[in-house]
């Protein structure tokens, strides 16, 4: 049975009908029903199937729609315009706080990211009060999530079969004399980032660089986004791993996942992924 869609405008003089049906389509998907087939959203909509498949193609060629598993769900594409709407009640807003607070504690740049087509996208990010003559990530920058500390921090809470899959048909290109090159070595490196809360950076993106990233959690305990705090080789910890540095970013993106509603989450299975490679 077609279901109304409120949001979808009606035939009139200046419609476009292929916009209605693609707008019809985004507009079927709900907090309750986030993934959904060809045949549901044909059968939800009243659209033929053959047209629903070229319209969905064409709103996965521009990042509104990704597809998994035989199934579709709304892309990054909705969630940036979602911003625009929102005028920043979202994500960024709640974390931002959080990442001036951790920027003033560690005196060193903060920042916020999500992973979209095996890359990260930095939502956000809170320069050092102190000179910073490097560091080129800036806020909308996509880089790749295999030698970023928040890239590696989000790769590892993702579904282990598909990075597995994703990096056996990758090339990791050598930033960095400290880059990690090989599939086999990142999956390790994404082991022990799940196993200890965090991941680091130790000039694997940009020389002189280092970094520590930690998981943000939604309400219902997935994977959302990782923050990081980031820094010149001689201002951070010489160790990074079991630092103050890596306590204070685990217990900063703790403090934003309380504020989204994840409420006391422990343990390795508690965190599902949300974003990432799939799309």
């Amino acid at each position: 049975m077609k279901r109304a869609a409120a949001t979808v405008p009606g035939p009139g003089r200046y419609t476009v009908d292929a916009a209605a049906k693609a707008l019809e389509l985004l507009s079927t998907f709900s907090f309750h029903e986030r993934r959904l087939s060809l045949s549901e959203l044909a059968a939800r909509t009243g659209i033929p199937r053959a047209t629903a498949f070229r319209l969905l193609s064409t709103l996965e060629a521009a990042r509104f729609v990704t597809k998994a598993g035989g199934e579709y769900q709304l892309g990054l594409k909705c969630f940036m315009l979602g911003n625009v709407v929102a005028a920043d009640l979202d994500l960024r807003e709640i974390a931002r706080p959080h990442l001036v607070a951790l920027r003033d504690v560690t005196r060193e740049t903060t920042q916020i990211a999500i992973l979209d087509h095996w890359q990260v996208v930095y939502l956000e990010r809170v320069p050092s009060p102190q000179p910073v003559g490097i560091m080129r990530a800036r806020t909308g920058a996509i880089l790749p999530a295999y030698c970023t500390a928040l890239g590696k921090t989000l790769l590892a809470y993702e579904p282990r079969e598909a990075v597995a899959a994703w990096a056996a048909t990758q090339t990791f290109a050598a930033l960095t004399p400290h880059t990690i090159t090989s599939a086999r070595r990142l999956l390790k490196e994404l082991r022990a980032t799940r196993e200890r809360g965090y991941g680091i950076d130790e000039q694997e993106r940009e020389l002189g660089v280092r970094c520590v990233a930690a998981p943000v959690r939604n309400h219902e305990g997935r994977i959302v986004a990782a923050i990081s705090v980031a820094g010149p080789t001689e201002r951070m910890p010489r160790r990074l791993v079991d630092s103050d540095v890596a306590t204070t970013v685990v217990a900063a993106a703790q403090a934003i996942s309380m504020d989204l509603g994840a409420g006391s989450i422990a343990g390795e299975d508690a965190a599902q992924p949300a974003h990432g490679g799939r799309r």
